[in-house]
């Protein structure tokens, strides 16, 4: 095989498997599912990788090198002034869900980055820690210092208590919507859900803050 077709193999194989990985999540899916998805015979996926576990780690790593989590922070630093006031808190607030949501969702282009990163977090590899490290701490800290501004308190554990309701329902939405269709009485949910499920997160962290 030639370098160049073999590039080209390597990439059609980590393009099938963050696809098919995203849609059905990382332990659901066979070699022979990549393998046809790809368009490559099977047996490059360990010539390549060397098996199912290393095209996991290959796509993970490279959903790290493109996942830039930044819409979250940035909109923390641009509006921290909001939360001077009632009404200001009640614009952040609901700003910090749309951008949750948009930070956390798969985009038009199916670019499966997010939904990778989010199903690392339930799948033990030595990158796990790294991205929590990187991503999910930083954030944690944030939401704190978020709360006690709103609140005045710094329990910490009332703090991690808004910051799941507010993080959990995209983060299920996106890492496992086959779980999600599944829980659907009609087997999938519509094609509005997603701005559905803003909605009410919003309205509940809302309601718990006494904003509404």
């Amino acid at each position: 095989m030639s370098r160049k077709n073999g590039d080209i193999s390597k990439q059609a194989l980590l393009d099938a498997a963050g696809k098919l990985f995203a849609q059905k999540g990382i332990t659901s899916v066979k070699l022979s599912e990549i393998a046809k998805e790809a368009s490559v015979d099977a047996c490059m996926i360990h010539y390549h990788f060397g098996g199912k576990d290393g095209l996991i780690l290959a796509v993970i790593s490279r959903a790290v090198a493109r996942w830039e989590e930044t819409d979250m922070r940035k909109f923390y630093q641009d509006n921290l002034s909001l939360l001077n006031s009632r009404e200001g808190q009640r614009v952040f607030i609901t700003g910090l869900v749309e951008s949750v949501f948009r930070t956390f969702g798969n985009g038009k282009d199916g670019d499966p980055g997010k939904s990778m990163l989010l199903q690392l977090l339930q799948y033990p590899s030595d990158l796990r820690e790294k991205v929590i490290d990187i991503h999910v701490k930083p954030l944690m800290a944030i939401f704190c210092d978020i709360y006690k501004k709103i609140t005045g308190s710094d329990d910490f554990e009332s703090a991690f208590c808004w910051f799941m309701l507010l993080i959990c329902p995209q983060y299920l939405n996106t890492a496992s919507p086959g779980m999600i269709d599944l829980f659907h009485p009609d087997g999938k949910v519509s094609g509005s859900f997603g701005l559905r499920l803003q909605h009410v997160t919003t309205q509940v962290l809302l309601n718990g803050f006494g904003l509404n």
